[in-house]
């Protein structure tokens, strides 16, 4: 009998965790997207250096705006017209590193192992706004530039910028720690989402200050947390989960000190750029803080304001702008 009364309390403790709802969590069962994905960096690096210009016709129907813009800003060898193209590109094809950071994608992403799950973050967003194009995903590799290219129609993915954060290719790079944290496999979809998000929803306030910015990437978090609601809080952040924790102990302190310090509203860019772009950690706070600590503060401002007002949906909250009022409005009181 005692057994049985001490089993209790984790039986219910165990019962209520199944039954915690989360609200993001919509059924997308029946939500057809057509999404596509194509392995751009398998054409390319198959190809013969001879074989290149009889290839171009091809490439330029099948990836159309795409292949433009690899050519132009993501490798910036320059386009199809210059008559040296070929040249061009046989040279980036078969430079060691290259070739190296190739077999490296081949190894790490034998298939689009984040496919699924950005297949359903794309459903989610076709869910909660229908009216928007799905782009089609175009992989490659990039010569470690830039981890995404976004346009309306095609999303491209650099898959040697999410090679694993111990990589070689960083260490020879010299790519702080910081930054190789997110340079994971895992990281993809919420880098995508994230695009898409800052493409579809861009930044609309003036005069531009610290707390309006802080809200806009709050926006951003509860939109990704929609579009990945079973995704890891450590990988949607980008940041271990002792700096998680940090900004939770610290959330009222830092708080305080944002109101005491009057940054709340500071128009002076290097307030803004401190609270809210990525590096080791934040400058005001200890070395132990994560960065971005001025987005995180913004999360809770907006879960707060979501909680004030049940009603709202997502299509609404991302087009909120008066981040003057969604403040006021959130009673937010860490």
């Amino acid at each position: 009998m005692n057994r049985r009364i001490l089993l209790l309390p984790f039986l219910l403790l165990f019962f209520l965790w199944g039954c915690h709802k989360n609200n993001w969590d919509i059924d997308i069962s029946k939500i057809q997207t057509n999404q596509q994905f194509e392995r751009f960096e398998h054409d390319l690096f198959q190809t013969p250096a001879d074989s290149i210009w009889s290839k171009v016709p091809f490439w330029e129907e099948k990836y159309g705006a795409f292949f433009e813009a690899y050519n132009h800003r993501i490798i910036s060898i320059g386009g199809t017209n210059q008559l040296d193209y070929d040249e061009r590109l046989a040279y980036f094809l078969t430079d060691p590193y290259i070739v190296e950071a190739y077999k490296e994608v081949q190894q790490v992403f034998p298939d689009l192992n984040f496919k699924s799950e950005l297949a359903d973050a794309f459903k989610r967003f076709h869910y909660y706004f229908p009216d928007h194009t799905i782009p089609t995903i175009y992989t490659h590799v990039s010569g470690f530039n830039q981890s995404l290219v976004i346009d309306s129609t095609y999303i491209g993915i650099s898959l040697d910028k999410y090679l694993g954060n111990d990589s070689k290719f960083y260490g020879m790079l010299r790519t702080p720690m910081y930054l190789r944290y997110s340079m994971r496999p895992d990281k993809i979809s919420s880098d995508v989402m994230l695009a898409v998000g800052l493409t579809e929803f861009p930044y609309e306030h003036k005069p531009d200050n610290l707390i309006s910015q802080m809200i806009y990437h709050g926006k951003l978090q509860v939109f990704l947390d929609a579009m990945l609601p079973h995704l890891a809080d450590t990988v949607k952040w980008g940041m271990p989960d002792s700096k998680l924790r940090w900004c939770e102990k610290n959330e009222r302190q830092m708080w305080m000190y944002l109101i005491e310090n009057k940054l709340l509203f500071s128009s002076d860019y290097k307030d803004i750029k401190r609270y809210i772009d990525d590096g080791p950690f934040t400058t005001t706070f200890s070395r132990e803080s994560p960065s971005r600590t001025g987005r995180w503060l913004g999360y809770q401002i907006v879960k707060s304001y979501l909680k004030q007002h049940p009603e709202l949906n997502l299509q609404k909250l991302m087009q909120l702008s008066d981040y003057q009022q969604v403040l006021s409005d959130s009673k937010y009181k860490p």
